[in-house]
């Protein structure tokens, strides 16, 4: 077996049945063996970014493993921002380069063209980042890379492949995993103290649930308890999951999750980084009455230092198996915070956020893919609105502005499922030419175009500093007629200012529907800096909660 043919086999073990990237003269073996290699398919994207992005939204669907591959240089490069958007949220993808030198010695600035240091370029967001020079290292490397990749708090791995080695042949060893439990024993009492002087405890759940596969067991002990869950933005499908669910906190969140943590006088932290600034005064402010429990695995994490937190360190599978919450929440407290929700429910909607509400609700069954801007925000408020249980995918640390088109395509390849993705008239601009891949590939994406022709949230921020640039008509942006880049690439189109002017949109294949949103909406509601957190604007009428106060 060489090289080239050990790597291909060794993703599909790992339940990688689709890679994505483009060809290079340094990667073209890997991509022969992949193409070989029954039961795992390479398929071409049309920019190294998508590559990386259709391998992170195949991942993030079962929080398992990856691949996206790239020729060198600008291939390399090309993908530097999807392994960052990767390592921010935890995604455990095999990133594949090559190069013809030995990149890893090069003394120059620039000795051959196109080769770098590509390790030193990454070893910051990745888990672990190795150049194979030769034929004898390559099964330590390559399964050192795997381990790292799915142990512990996942993340992305490069390998950078001499491109001599690919067909080389390497002796098969018995390879031990190493990676196991911490078995120390933990001592939850203080917990169970803190649970049992607590009036108004809240558990604050992440992304990291879903991680560890804990969401249905969780949420099973947690359902029992009638303590009140509440979510990051990014995490509102596993509070589906929770029947005391009162949404997801944050500069943006929802009032009533913002009252409902200010509120709290304990909140249990279960896979949530609790990732604010800590120099926040909004967020300080919330956490001077309360105590925080935080269970978390990495160390790094833990040195955060955040107001009135124990933190335990252990893994959160762990914990959930170990823990028996021995408490059932008074009826006082779910009280107001059924109360609270009841009367904050429907503030800060507007017209797009109705539309969207409305095509979750016809499209409950499939995944929902998430641009970044405001039209994300105004997703998660209609998301929260509609009810539906479909599962949720964001660019959620890192922010990634035109993702969504892309990891549509990873999230079909690993659910098969339709798609509805939602993105802004921006957003779409920076990666549509994946529209070649959907079109060639028929694959059912509903592309949702919120167009309000504008660079909505910088103009928002722009408008506080009373200069605009690059952010309207006038100040510099623009965008094309989207009609005419959906012919061109042979996929159906419809221009809609309300839901009732869609009719008969196919379930099959890709389609836009170029919603015309008002470009005066702004992102509403918004914290103030320095500001309580339930004390948002807009303003409401004062006296809107003051029979919650007693």
């Amino acid at each position: 077996m060489n090289v080239a043919e050990y790597l291909v086999k060794k993703l599909k073990n790992n339940g990688v049945n689709h890679a994505f990237g483009i060809p290079g003269g340094v990667i073209i073996d890997f991509l022969y063996a992949l193409d070989k290699e029954d039961g795992i398919y390479p398929h071409l994207s049309y920019h190294e970014q998508c590559s990386a992005f259709e391998a992170n939204g195949y991942s993030q669907a079962e929080h398992g493993l990856a691949c996206a591959y790239a020729t060198r240089g600008p291939g390399f490069t090309n993908l530097v921002t999807g392994i960052a958007d990767a390592y921010a949220d935890s995604l455990p993808v095999v990133f594949i380069t090559a190069h013809a030198g030995n990149a890893s010695q090069n003394k120059q600035r620039f000795e051959q063209e196109q080769e770098m240091n590509t390790v030193d370029i990454v070893k910051n967001i990745t888990k672990y980042a190795a150049v194979v020079e030769n034929e004898y290292e390559a099964e330590k490397i390559i399964n050192k890379a795997f381990q790292a990749a799915l142990s512990g708090r996942k993340g992305p791995v490069l390998l950078d492949f001499c491109s001599s080695i690919w067909k080389k042949e390497i002796d098969i060893s018995e390879h031990i995993n190493e990676c196991e439990l911490n078995k120390d024993t933990v001592n939850y009492d203080s917990v169970y103290e803190m649970l049992k002087e607590a009036h108004k405890p809240v558990v604050l759940i992440g992304d990291g649930i879903r991680q560890a596969g804990v969401e249905i067991q969780l949420s099973k002990i947690i359902n029992k308890t009638n303590i009140p869950v509440l979510s990051s933005r990014g995490s509102q499908d596993s509070g589906r999951l929770f029947d005391n669910y009162y949404g997801y906190i944050g500069s943006h969140g929802l009032r009533y999750s913002n009252y409902i943590f200010s509120e709290a006088d304990l909140v249990i932290a279960l896979g949530n980084r609790m990732a604010f600034p800590l120099n926040s005064e909004s967020y300080k402010k919330a956490l001077e009455n309360k105590k925080i429990v935080r269970i978390e695995c990495d160390s790094r994490e833990i040195q955060r230092s955040i107001l009135n937190t124990y933190t335990i360190k252990n893994d959160l599978k762990r914990f959930v198996e170990e823990f028996d919450f021995k408490i059932n929440c008074s009826s006082n407290w779910t009280n107001l915070c059924c109360l609270v929700k009841k009367k904050l429910m429907y503030c800060d909607c507007n017209s797009t956020v109705d539309f969207l509400c409305q095509i979750f609700k016809e499209y409950k069954d499939s995944d929902l893919v998430m641009d970044v801007g405001n039209n994300e925000f105004w997703a998660s408020k209609a998301y929260e609105l509609s009810g539906v249980k479909a599962r949720t995918y964001y660019s959620k640390s890192f922010g990634a502005l035109g993702c969504s088109l892309a990891k549509s395509i990873g999230v079909f390849y690993k659910n098969k499922k339709h798609i509805v993705c939602v993105t802004g008239d921006q957003g779409f601009q920076l990666n549509m030419q994946e529209l070649q891949f959907i079109s060639r590939e028929k694959i059912p994406v509903l592309m949702l175009i919120i167009n309000n022709r504008i660079s909505g949230m910088i103009k928002d921020r722009e408008k506080r500093e009373g200069y605009a640039v690059h952010t309207t008509y006038d100040s510099g942006y623009s965008s094309p007629d989207f009609k005419l880049i959906a012919a061109a690439y042979d996929i159906g189109y419809v221009k809609a200012d309300s839901f009732n002017n869609l009719k008969d949109i196919p379930d099959n294949n890709p389609f836009i529907i170029d919603f015309c949103a008002d470009s005066q909406l702004t992102l509403e509601p918004s914290l103030p800096r320095g500001r309580k957190m339930y004390d948002m604007v807009p303003e409401l009428d004062k006296y809107i909660l003051d029979d919650t106060r007693h």
